[in-house]
């Protein structure tokens, strides 16, 4: 079966996927060297529209990406910028402007890979003994730890193998997954423990 390519990575997805936390990419964002976006019903700019996929200030969200996780989940933003225009274009109404969710923050998958090349954020060598392994598990244990902070463990371990067997097929240009086998042996002791600690 065809693997879809994926549209948009979330910020807590882009954070495990490059091994670093969401600050440092709120970091980056506000220097300018990739772009937050996020989906908006209508508002007024003047006399100018603006909906759809909109850039957000990274400056304006700030708050939201504290290191301790003690940030607001929303917060309204008053500026906002259309793909390929390079001025910010303030709301005009609502005057309160635009509520914002964290989880409704997104990196496009065209700037992750962009970004993921400028930046060679996989070009480091393996440096263990032996040849380098097929697949990063190191960024693999950080995807679980987000998605059981994040929504918990799920209730079958089933469940828990094909999300993260999908997982790998995203992370890969090919599409190249361990089989349902290795990644049941890599999540099973976790998921046992998690699970009967409920």
């Amino acid at each position: 079966m065809a693997t879809l390519a994926r549209v948009f990575f979330t910020i807590s997805e882009a954070a495990a996927r490059w091994g670093y936390s969401v600050a440092d990419i709120a970091g980056w964002a506000h220097q300018g060297l990739l772009e937050i976006v996020t989906g908006i019903a209508p508002v007024q700019s003047g006399e100018t529209t603006l909906a759809g996929i909109v850039i957000v200030s990274a400056a304006d969200i700030l708050p939201m990406f504290r290191r301790t996780g003690s940030g607001p989940r929303e917060l309204s933003v008053i500026r906002l910028r259309l793909p390929q225009e390079p001025e910010w274009r303030m709301i005009t109404h609502p005057a309160e402007g635009v509520m914002v969710s964290f989880d409704d923050l997104m990196i496009t998958a065209i700037e992750v890979t962009r970004f993921e090349i400028e930046h060679d954020i996989f070009g480091r060598k393996h440096a263990g003994k032996g040849p380098d392994p097929k697949y990063d598990w190191d960024a693999f244990w950080r995807a679980v730890a987000v998605r059981v902070h994040e929504r918990g463990v799920p209730e079958l371990l089933k469940e828990f193998v094909d999300e993260f067997a999908n997982w790998f097929m995203d992370q890969s240009p090919a599409g190249d997954c361990p089989s349902d086998s290795v990644i049941r042996k890599k999540l099973s002791p976790l998921w046992r423990q998690l699970r009967e600690g409920k």
